[in-house]
């Protein structure tokens, strides 16, 4: 270690070196503006080196195996556990603690509260397995959120200790299982994080723990969809899906009241994941398949509120496989909906989409048509702003049909609502219509 110290030194007051002298081969620089320089570097170069000093590093010993005796427990029970009103006392200093090293992260002594942390968390281990867990996951998300990394590896390495402890136990208990998944989740451990929920998933089949099986497959769902696994992600949701609707199918056969609204809010989360999920992992198909099944179940609601939205995107899983008049017919079909419920915006959407496949397909005079339609109804509510945008691209149309007398009143009037919007997009009609009568 002194070695690589008179190291650093070493090179730092080469670089010190080195900027002074190429600062006095430069005329622009004075001989008062080369003193302050130099002593600039000095006095950085010391701010960096007490820093370094105080601050932990990568050869320094994790805090958390320390045996040292501490002065709330000098002398710690060799069972490793403590009972009884002992075990009030400390918990209660122990949460002291955490209050300290709280106010000391607000007044920004970093190092000072994490190592008033760290101390707490050694102390933790002999309250029990539950209540350090519960510790280093608070800390882990607090040092996370700081950017404290070697802080992260210390607690990582502190629960890869205890992991074994707690999955090679007899009789597994789920509740700790789950803790320790969540921890390394936290320090964004994912194999490990999976691998004790892959035992928390088994363990809760063996016990029939319906809701330990959910949360679990919920977690790693999560987990891989976080680091952008898909395909992981998919298979842990699809197994959730169908463990939601076992449990849906036993609970109607109790018939209680209560429990079908939470399954059925539960089951549209799930395929709402799991459509985003084939959407991000491009599978088209399998999305669809999703969303198809959210629509027949808000229509078997009778709840119709969300379908065009859902429609609309079906149309664009088929236009991205290339089958257009399944796509068309989604678009329609979203728009005839909305239009009946009223939902302007997302009908003035469908009619959007649909102009835009016909316009892919270069039928340009179809597309037209479906502006004019969704003029129609953006004057109904007012909507100024689309009413804009769909000139805008009428005008376009026109041009490209060599319409120019069309492409000029359709710019015209987009400029004029515009000036409505107080001058939004005003230059812009302004050139589109200074380049059309200069081609007249």
């Amino acid at each position: 270690m002194p070695k690589i110290q008179n190291l650093l030194l070493t090179s730092s007051f080469f670089y010190l070196y080195l900027s002074t002298y190429c600062l006095a081969k430069t005329p622009e620089f004075s001989e008062y503006s080369l003193r302050k320089t130099t002593i600039n570097i000095i006095s950085q170069r010391q701010t960096e080196t007490e820093e370094n000093l105080e601050s932990p590093n990568i050869f320094s010993p994790n805090p958390l195996e320390s045996t040292e005796p501490d002065p709330l427990l000098p002398n710690p029970p060799t069972s490793g556990i403590i009972s009884g009103e002992k075990r009030e006392e400390l918990s209660q200093e122990l949460d002291q603690l955490n209050v300290e090293a709280a106010a000391l992260l607000g007044a920004g002594e970093t190092t000072k509260a994490f190592e008033t942390w760290n101390r707490e968390l050694r102390l933790r281990r002999y309250l029990g397995k539950a209540e350090e867990l519960a510790a280093l996951s608070r800390v882990a998300e607090i040092a996370w959120n700081n950017s404290q990394k070697l802080q992260v590896q210390w607690i990582t390495k502190r629960l890869e200790i205890l992991q074994p402890e707690i999955q090679e136990e007899e009789s597994p208990n789920l509740e700790l299982l789950q803790a320790l998944g969540s921890a390394f989740n936290i320090v964004r451990a994912k194999d490990p994080a999976v691998e004790v929920y892959q035992q928390v998933i088994v363990e809760a089949r063996k016990k029939e723990d319906v809701a330990t099986l959910k949360q679990a497959l919920t977690a790693i769902g999560e987990i891989h969809l976080n680091w952008l696994d898909y395909d992981n992600a998919a298979i842990a949701y699809e197994e959730l899906l169908e463990v939601q609707q076992q449990s849906d199918s036993e609970i109607s056969e109790i018939e209680t009241t209560n429990s079908p609204v939470s399954g059925n809010f539960e089951k549209v989360s799930t395929l709402r994941q799991l459509a985003f999920i084939y959407n991000q992992g491009g599978k088209p198909l399998q999305a669809i398949t999703a969303k198809e099944r959210l629509v027949d179940f808000y229509e078997g609601q009778q709840n119709i509120i969300e379908v065009p939205e859902i429609k609309i995107s079906i149309g664009g899983d088929y236009e991205e496989l290339g089958r257009l008049n399944l796509a068309s017919q989604y678009y329609q079909e979203a728009y005839d909906i909305a239009q009946s419920i009223q939902r302007f915006v997302t009908a003035s959407d469908a009619l959007e989409n649909l102009a835009a496949l016909y316009l892919s397909q270069d039928e340009k005079e179809a597309a037209i048509e479906i502006y004019k339609v969704q003029l129609l109804m953006d004057q109904q509510f007012v909507n100024v702003y689309g009413m804009m945008e769909t000139y805008d691209r009428m005008g376009q149309v026109y041009a490209q049909l060599k319409a120019f007398g069309l492409a000029m009143s359709s710019f015209q009037r987009g400029l004029e609502l515009s000036r409505q919007l107080g001058g939004y997009r005003e230059s812009y009609f302004l050139q589109k219509l200074d380049k059309l009568n200069r081609n007249l």
